[in-house]
């Protein structure tokens, strides 16, 4: 199914840039590219290109500094994590022309005929360490994931309002203080509240253009 094939290429994709970092021959290449950094007061954030999936829509990773630590201390600090900020769309891929590819667009677009809210992307939280641990692995955590609808009438690309929301959510973790402390249940609420703005910002923008 495509959640699974989302979840299944995340996983992966965090996989492949945890190996990367241990500096080993044999590491394959980071899968991503940092193309923004944004600092805070506790903490970084990047905004980051190269997640090998179609999916991929916006992938964000916020670290915590750690100004207070030495290299030594950093590496023996295994319990030390980031949290990685990733949107995917859901629904067909852009470029297929199948039966079933056409069938789900007519489908999505008569429940939207009807008023109805079809989830367009999906958003996931993860942690992640930022060193080893004393096996030698890196340990992750798929903390908090949900299937939203970013559609705004009178917008047809999706995407790019699904950006904006992940961007804002990704810069309100810089006032969070410690954001990798917050709880699955806490993620609705602050989604909820960054969408609600979006939502209104861009309907907004719409009606002044019409």
């Amino acid at each position: 199914m495509i959640f699974d094939r989302i979840l299944e290429d995340s996983l992966g994709f965090l996989r492949r840039m945890l190996w990367s970092k241990t500096g080993k021959p044999e590491a394959c290449r980071p899968p991503f590219q940092s193309m923004r950094t944004f600092e805070g007061e506790q903490g970084v954030i990047s905004l980051l290109e190269g997640r090998d999936t179609p999916r991929a829509v916006r992938t964000w990773m916020y670290c915590p500094k750690r100004r207070e630590l030495n290299s030594a201390q950093m590496v023996a600090q295994s319990s030390s994590m980031d949290l990685h900020i990733y949107c995917d769309f859901l629904g067909p891929l852009p470029h297929a022309r199948t039966p079933r590819a056409d069938e789900e667009r007519e489908t999505i677009a008569n429940q939207r005929q009807q008023g109805k809210n079809v989830p367009s992307h999906r958003i996931q939280i993860f942690k992640a360490s930022h060193f080893l641990n004393g096996d030698g692995f890196y340990d992750y955590e798929l903390i908090f994931w949900q299937d939203r609808d970013f559609y705004v009438q009178g917008v047809s690309d999706l995407n790019k309002i699904a950006q904006v929301a992940v961007d804002r959510l990704a810069r309100h973790c810089l006032m969070l203080g410690e954001p990798l402390k917050l709880k699955a249940d806490d993620w609705p609420e602050i989604i909820d509240n960054i969408w609600s703005e979006v939502r209104s910002e861009v309907m907004a923008k719409v009606a002044a253009a019409s």
